[in-house]
């Protein structure tokens, strides 16, 4: 605005100062609600310029400046258009100050015509408030809001939670039973597993054993290589180079016999684990049979029968060749 039209409005201003009142009580009101009106229009339409300057830059870039040469500071300027974009119109603005139209600007907008109870008990409505009762209700529909939206985080939290129940007891009701499976051990599990040990412990006997005798073997030829590189005529009669050449024989023949028994020994161990391995799968297949299904004398049955027969037949064979155990060839 420039310095002519600023003139005006002072001019107008002392004008009206300078008329005389009424003695009307009537009059007066009337006139009182008049510039109340045009008190709560003239914030909103300051806003509105203000708003209007900052958007188009009619500053050219130095909003601030033109703020000081109108003597409003950033704060204040930003509450004048906070009011603007929260009213639709200026006939919309209660007829208060800057501040308390800032505060209710500020409330949820299903909150600024309702009435609110204050601490002194009493119940207003935000444009019959002071700025003070207005402060006051903000901190209470603050902290009622923050206290319904913790509720509504609950809830959803809840919602959550019973869809995702629901998602499995579905899932549960549609899914077929499963067999419970039993891992069922042998009796005579440990007993093998021991006599398996034992296998093992004299396998690795019998390999430390042929060790040896291929040690001596070894030495006895070199004895006989070191014997033959001599004059033998002069120092070992034919009868030592006989001795020596009976023991290598008898030392590799105890070798070829020991070798055997090792093979034995693997073969006996190798068994021991390939029938310890189908006996538990033939254990976990017998804990999952049921045979009330069939009816008695059905083929079935009768191949079950007889496969029980021939391991009857050879875990009696098995414990006759332990307790009284033959030799091989």
């Amino acid at each position: 605005m420039d310095n002519a039209g600023r003139r005006d409005i002072t001019s107008q201003a002392e004008e009206t100062s300078s008329v005389e009142l009424s003695h009307n009580l009537t009059t007066v009101t009337t006139e009182i609600k008049a510039y109340q009106s045009i008190g709560g229009q003239a914030i909103f339409e300051i806003g509105r310029r203000l708003k209007w300057v900052k958007e188009n830059d009619l500053a050219h870039g130095e909003f601030g400046k033109w703020l000081d040469s109108i003597q409003m500071n950033q704060s204040t300027a930003n509450k004048f258009v906070k009011i603007v974009d929260e009213f639709p119109n200026s006939e919309s603005v209660p007829n208060l100050g800057w501040a308390a139209l800032y505060q209710i600007a500020t409330m949820p907008p299903d909150e600024r015509d309702k009435p609110q109870q204050l601490d002194s008990g009493e119940v207003k409505k935000p444009d019959e408030m002071t700025v003070r009762e207005l402060r006051e209700t903000k901190r209470k529909l603050a902290a009622v809001c923050a206290e319904n939206k913790e509720k509504q985080t609950q809830l959803t939290e809840a919602d959550k939670k019973t869809s995702l129940l629901e998602t499995q007891v579905e899932q549960l009701q549609q899914r077929t039973p499963e067999i419970q499976r039993v891992e069922v051990e042998p009796a005579d599990y440990q007993d093998l597993k021991q006599d398996n040990q034992a296998l093992n412990t004299t396998v690795r006997q019998s390999e430390d054993e042929i060790k040896r005798y291929k040690h001596l073997i070894a030495e006895s030829q070199a004895e006989l290589k070191r014997l033959g590189d001599l004059e033998l005529t002069k120092e070992l009669s034919t009868k030592q180079i006989a001795d020596l050449q009976e023991k290598s024989v008898h030392l590799a023949n105890k070798v070829q016999r020991q070798e055997e028994q090792l093979e034995r020994v693997k073969e006996l161990s190798s068994f021991t684990k390939q029938a310890s391995e189908e006996m538990d799968k033939l254990t976990v297949i017998l804990s999952r049979l049921d045979i009330t299904v069939v009816p008695d004398g059905a083929p079935l049955i009768l191949n079950l029968t007889e496969i029980a027969d021939k391991a009857e037949s050879f875990a009696a064979n098995l414990h006759d060749q332990i307790a009284h155990p033959v030799p091989l060839d």
